[in-house]
């Protein structure tokens, strides 16, 4: 028994997926395949179970889990104790969006400071396009982004969260829904359009399903939407995240079609490899801390 093995079974059961244990360990979906088969013949057991779901933990994998994150907490805590600077320092800043960092970044920040309280993580929250987060990377101004998908250049990436797109109306509206396409008839009140790269190719796939609307006006900060729509000014087409969590003025719908925001965590090649990085990368992945969000509680943001 080896403790990269219990490493790559505590990946897996975390991650729910073989792929994405590699993708966090930065090895092949094979050799962690290999070494989970290796384990559970050395211990008689099977501990995954593999479906169309992902890989989950067998009652004997829970088991063999318990032990297994005991024995790795052992590990790193032999590390410390070895190390003389006592852990991973310096700072780390994250370039994204709003809704980011205002309904997921504040967990991982604050258990990024109890595992490294030498560690300080930065947030620039200011970035309203996905080449906003690209620029803040390439010209140094973070070390990590997290953008939607697709990002240009050459820049080392790793699956994050995702979300959808919404319709947003005024809560009093009386709806009535278009037979042609199921878009609800919205006649007389105005399209308020948000000003983005994503937001522009999620309405061009609308209008190819039936959407024919053009925008009344156009804005480029969600939150100032989402406060025209409340106000009975308009609606608009926005990212659910975005605008999270609805005030009663508004209703949320979904679109007839399917229309994902998928976000992916990025970095320059060589600062991905900086311990500091890797750190914060890691706490960025973890399920659990998502799950402890507001917007993660509310099912508002998922995982592949």
């Amino acid at each position: 028994m080896k403790l990269n093995q219990l490493k790559m079974l505590v990946a897996v059961a975390e991650h729910g997926s073989f792929s994405a244990a590699a993708a966090e360990l930065g090895c092949t979906q094979s050799r962690i395949s290999h070494a989970i088969a290796e384990l559970e013949g050395e211990l008689g057991v099977r501990l995954l179970a593999r479906g169309r779901a992902g890989s989950l933990p067998t009652d004997a994998g829970q088991r063999v889990l318990d032990k297994a994150r005991q024995m790795l907490r052992l590990e790193d805590g032999l590390r410390a104790a070895a190390a003389a600077d006592g852990g991973v320092s310096g700072s780390v800043r994250i370039a994204c969006f709003r809704s980011i960092g205002t309904h997921l970044l504040p967990h991982v920040v604050e258990a990024l400071a109890q595992r490294h309280p030498q560690l300080r993580v930065e947030i620039d929250d200011s970035c309203e396009q996905r080449a906003d987060v690209t620029a803040a990377l390439q010209d140094g101004l973070a070390e990590i982004g997290i953008a939607q998908l697709p990002l240009a250049g050459t820049l080392a990436s790793l699956p994050y969260l995702h979300d959808d797109y919404v319709l947003v109306v005024p809560a009093t509206l009386a709806l009535a829904s278009d037979a042609a396409g199921g878009w609800p008839r919205l006649d007389g009140l105005p399209f308020i359009g948000l000003a983005c790269s994503g937001a522009a190719e999620i309405l061009a796939r609308c209008r190819a399903a039936g959407f024919a609307p053009e925008p009344g006006r156009t804005l480029s900060n969600d939150t100032s939407i989402a406060a025209m729509v409340g106000r009975g000014m308009g609606y608009a087409i926005l990212p659910r995240l975005a605008s999270f969590p609805e005030t009663p003025e508004v209703r949320i719908l979904p679109l007839p079609i399917p229309a994902r925001r998928q976000f992916a965590i990025a970095a320059l090649p060589d600062v991905m490899r900086l311990p500091r990085v890797r750190a914060v990368v890691r706490a960025l992945r973890e399920r659990r801390l998502a799950a402890l969000t507001q917007a993660g509680r509310a099912g508002i943001v998922g995982w592949d």
